[in-house]
């Protein structure tokens, strides 16, 4: 009777580094944070910067994500959880993560407008910064302060680390890093992180979806999996709004020319018609017939057997989620990295800016 009791409870009570607060049963365990007024670090709200990262002294939650692709097998070992990814299901004890961030100076090399919204910054750090694709990074002007994330884009090495950057005009980084006049200022960042792409098992067809400067992270990963399997069917769509909004077309086209099972499409959200490689409007309007578009149908594949990789603006990682799901592609073989928050999740505090 009384665990019955408690299953039905539409509070409970957090704890926070000695700080107390009401967790609501509904909520997420950072949106109570918030609205509690308690310091917990946060930034993309949809559990790509990791930058609420806590551990569960005591009590349960339930995560709303496969935290498999997010931390390490330490991390979780330890009971480190997503504070904006997880639900309280009991009391809950928390301690901030402590999680020692070793901070390189990186000079801003170069930077490069790719379309009227997207500009591609290349840094050079001090020393030599080890990644893998699909990985990103803390960038800040200071060491701790002011953080923001950003995912690696293809054409980085070791020496050159390069961020394709969406410029917002209110945002707090990117209109300095998208500004000519600061090549060769120094910015701190830190090491690789993150494990976006790491489970792709190479069994499957791959279908590949990044919206606006997610493109640059999604090359990377469509590169080494053909470097891993140059015969590999593919399918990369870029999801923009115009078609003068397009970029790195010069390397879509290479890697089609060199395999055969290399297909790619620009959706294009306020273009009426589409013209080669192109679909006129949103891709989320394609999705009931999104095996169709591949063209190379001797494969002769099913959907149970595509992985997908979605990077970019998480209400159309969301919605091609879903469609994806519906059309028989299996929950396990999707991977998602969301770049900013969507604008229903802004409702946690009106005065905080999108991820730059």
């Amino acid at each position: 009777m009384l665990k019955k009791w408690f299953s039905r409870r539409s509070t409970f009570q957090g704890m926070l580094d000695g700080q107390a607060f009401t967790l609501a049963a509904g909520e997420t365990v950072l949106e109570s944070a918030l609205k509690a007024g308690v310091a917990l670090p946060y930034n993309c709200q949809v559990g790509s910067c990791k930058s609420c990262l806590c551990r569960v002294v005591s009590g349960e939650v339930r995560s709303l994500v496969d935290l498999g692709y997010l931390l390490s097998a330490e991390d979780i070992a330890a009971g480190h959880v997503l504070a904006c990814q997880c639900l309280p299901q009991s009391d809950l004890t928390l301690m901030p993560a402590a999680v020692a961030m070793h901070w390189v100076p990186a000079q801003i090399k170069q930077a490069t407008p790719l379309s009227a919204s997207v500009w591609r910054i290349t840094l050079s750090p001090e020393q030599a910064m080890p990644f893998l694709p699909g990985q990103f990074f803390q960038l800040c002007h200071q060491p701790d302060t002011d953080v923001r994330s950003y995912s690696v884009s293809w054409s980085s090495s070791a020496r050159e680390i390069v961020v394709d950057v969406t410029l917002r005009e209110q945002g707090r980084l990117s209109p300095f890093l998208c500004d000519q006049d600061n090549v060769g200022r120094t910015l701190w960042l830190s090491a690789g992180s993150g494990q976006f792409g790491q489970a792709d098992d190479g069994k499957g067809p791959l279908l590949a979806i990044a919206s606006g400067s997610g493109l640059g992270t999604t090359l990377g990963l469509v590169r080494a999996a053909l470097a891993r399997n140059p015969y590999r069917a593919v399918m990369l769509v870029h999801a923009i709004r115009k078609r003068q909004d397009k970029f790195d077309v010069a390397e879509l086209q290479r890697l089609q020319q060199q395999h055969q099972g290399f297909h790619y499409l620009h959706a294009l959200s306020q273009e009426s018609e589409g013209h080669a490689h192109e679909l006129a409007g949103r891709f989320t309007s394609w999705l009931e017939e999104w095996r169709s578009l591949y063209p190379h149908q001797k494969y002769g594949l099913e959907a149970h057997g595509w992985r997908v990789l979605i990077c970019g603006n998480p209400g159309l990682a969301q919605a091609c989620q879903r469609g994806l799901l519906a059309s028989g592609v299996m929950a396990q073989h999707i991977q998602t990295d969301c770049f900013s928050p969507a604008c229903a999740e802004q409702k946690i505090s009106n005065n905080k800016e999108l991820v730059c």
